[in-house]
């Protein structure tokens, strides 16, 4: 699958139900298209691992184990922009510990809105600390969120429904 403007990625501040995510709350007021905002460079978002869980029984032979819990990633560099209305990432992701959700969508144009049957992956994220990046050899200005993760709210196979 060709990745070149195939990626949706949207910051949503509220969510009823992560695994089916309404075309309304994608699209409300505080939604945010982040597709054009981030850098392709450092970008990460999603699983990067599990614990393995050890605990074979005692007449066990061997040292049998099971998946355990998931490792989630969520960090991005952000393009600054030079007025308010344009710098829509530095403005919404103000301090640490604003709540909301990764909302991404891989395969299909960026600029087709979000519609019912998509196949999402959501990302329940608390940000940390916006961190302003020193310009690097294209000389742009940008900044580094971090998002910590909360497995409770993610679905990497969530279904948007209709409003």
């Amino acid at each position: 699958m060709l990745s070149d403007a195939r990626r949706k990625l949207a910051w949503v501040p509220t969510l009823l139900v992560p695994s089916g995510p309404k075309v309304s709350e994608l699209t409300a007021t505080g939604a945010l298209d982040l597709s054009c905002l981030v850098t392709a460079a450092d970008f990460s978002l999603g699983a990067t691992g599990e614990d393995a869980v050890n605990d074979p029984a005692l007449c066990a032979e061997g040292n049998d184990s099971s998946p355990g819990r998931v490792t989630y990633e969520a960090g991005m560099n952000f393009f600054r922009w030079t007025t308010e209305a344009e710098d829509k990432a530095w403005t919404t992701f103000t301090q640490k510990g604003l709540s909301g959700y990764l909302v991404q969508r891989i395969g299909q144009d960026y600029r087709e809105p979000f519609a019912a049957g998509d196949e999402v992956q959501v990302y329940q994220g608390i940000t940390g600390t916006p961190m302003i990046l020193a310009p690097a050899g294209g000389g742009f200005e940008k900044f580094r969120q971090m998002f910590y993760v909360q497995s409770a709210g993610t679905d990497e196979r969530a279904v948007v429904v209709a409003s």
